[in-house]
């Protein structure tokens, strides 16, 4: 894939300490999507594999195996998975498409050039499993040697753009059956080893957005996370010119996406963070930009749920604001 850094000039190379952007570099590219040629490759099961997901390579990734399978793993399918998703790869099908089962309307993953999708029905995995919830997930992990600290010069800003669309989303608007989708960027103090998830939430079904969030512990990940909506008024995020706002009811066709977390929002977040953990230091130069994962995920606890989607175009940077 290709990840461009100091992005006038050259590839981001292995360094044993963290690096800042640098002066010359008025903009700095932490993350672009690449394209996919299909699934073979792009696509982990690691419940299944019993070992982690790729770093430094996007990918995308199942947290639940199919139950219908021995080996946890998808099987190729050919149905029609663009009328949840909005995305319909090109031919053959069967190459950018995986699913639980070979039949229409199974949980199905796709990735095919410049877009990936997923469609995920809580019927295909049983009562009981982990924490009721489902989720297939594009992610990036960079290698700890070519961590950058975004805020390392004052000024700097990560400005986050992405499109996407999510024409399925049914669910009963509760705690245990929901449907909502976040971009998610991680970030690590090495010295103090905090880690934090900064969530940027997209689409909540049901839910109209305001500004405002919330901070708590992801007790899968171990991660803080700071919650927030892309809506205008936000403390913990800046909406740009342009872009849509988060949304509380699924749509067809593509959303352009378009904000920023500025040092200023970067500070207030952790500032927020210091009431759960006091020794985490709320200077935004302390911090590695760590990873990114489009948060596509429905709870069906208290009843069933269904979410498709498909994204495009995502690009992170790091420039002055």
């Amino acid at each position: 894939m290709r990840v461009v850094v100091l992005a006038a000039c050259c590839l981001l190379g292995s360094v044993s300490t963290p690096r800042i952007a640098q002066a010359a570099a008025l903009e700095e590219t932490l993350f672009e999507q690449p394209s996919l040629d299909g699934i073979a490759g792009n696509f982990f099961v690691p419940p299944a594999a019993h070992k982690p997901p790729p770093v430094g390579v996007f990918s995308l990734i199942l947290w639940q195996p199919n139950p219908n399978r021995a080996d946890g793993m998808l099987v190729p399918t050919q149905w029609a998975a663009g009328t949840k998703t909005g995305f319909y790869p090109s031919t053959p099908v069967d190459k950018h498409q995986s699913g639980f089962r070979d039949t229409p309307g199974t949980t199905t993953v796709q990735a095919d050039g410049d877009t990936v999708g997923a469609y995920i029905n809580s019927a295909d995995l049983p009562a009981g499993s982990h924490k009721d919830k489902m989720m297939i997930t594009p992610q990036y992990r960079v290698a700890p040697g070519g961590r950058v600290r975004p805020f390392g010069q004052s000024g700097y800003a990560i400005l986050i753009s992405l499109e996407l669309q999510i024409p399925t989303a049914l669910d009963a608007h509760s705690a245990g059956s929901e449907t909502y989708v976040t971009a998610d960027l991680a970030f690590m103090d090495p010295n103090r080893h905090t880690k934090i998830s900064y969530g940027c939430n997209l689409f909540h079904n049901g839910h109209p957005r305001v500004p405002g969030g919330h901070v708590r512990l992801d007790t899968d990940s171990q991660n803080m996370m700071i919650n927030s909506a892309v809506v205008s008024g936000n403390e913990w995020l800046t909406l740009q010119r342009g872009s849509a706002v988060g949304q509380s009811a699924p749509w067809k066709g593509w959303k352009v996406f378009a904000f920023a977390i500025t040092e200023k929002n970067f500070e207030a977040g952790l500032r927020a963070l210091r009431d759960s953990i006091p020794t985490a230091s709320i200077n935004p130069a302390d911090y590695e930009f760590v990873a990114f994962h489009l948060n596509a995920e429905l709870h069906f606890s208290d009843a069933p749920a269904q979410l498709g989607w498909s994204m495009r175009h995502v690009k992170i940077v790091a420039a002055p604001l």
